[in-house]
């Protein structure tokens, strides 16, 4: 089976929409930057309920995935947005929901990273979902280096989309010339 959208390219940015999304993703990285530890008040209070989310959405799939759910669907969610962007190709809403995801990612490690220390505060003051999940190993002593390689994770998703984009304006340019 032939997915229709397999033998169309991608639509190129013209130069405005290029230089935009440039503007857009440095602004955002330096928001990231220069908060406090990376929180961005208004995506990760959204990202958030989304969290909670999936903690009601694991809920019926047993006692890990449910505190590993609110992490996990904070994830999903932006993962399908990529997808469904993909899939109509559109760039533009396919690298913003790939740097959203990426930043979901650094949200899940700042989590992470608190595992041991417990001090991040919680909604409704209930269980550390990731000191929950790592009290009961070894990998509990290491939450801090876990945490920084989903963190590195983060940041390498957020660049690989916001440079993937930028090179479909500049591959796209290359072949209008004459």
């Amino acid at each position: 089976m032939t997915n229709r959208y397999s033998e169309r390219e991608w639509p190129t940015p013209g130069p405005f929409q290029a230089a935009l999304f440039g503007v857009f993703v440095l602004a955002f990285w330096l928001i990231i930057l220069r908060s406090k530890d990376g929180y961005v008040f208004i995506l990760d209070t959204f990202n958030l309920l989304i969290h909670e989310a999936g903690h009601v959405f694991f809920w019926p799939f047993g006692h890990t995935l449910w505190y590993m759910g609110g992490s996990l669907l904070q994830c999903i969610v932006p993962a399908a947005f990529c997808l469904s962007f993909r899939r109509t190709r559109q760039p533009a809403g396919f690298a913003v929901s790939g740097l959203w995801l990426g930043e979901n990612f650094l949200s899940v490690s700042r989590y992470i990273s608190d595992a041991q220390a417990m001090a991040m505060p919680l909604l409704g003051g209930g269980d550390h979902d990731w000191n929950t999940l790592l009290g009961g190993t070894f990998l509990l002593r290491y939450c801090r280096a876990l945490g920084g390689i989903v963190a590195l994770l983060g940041w390498v998703v957020m660049v690989a989309f916001a440079v993937w984009y930028e090179m479909l304006y500049w591959r796209g340019r290359d072949n209008r010339r004459p």
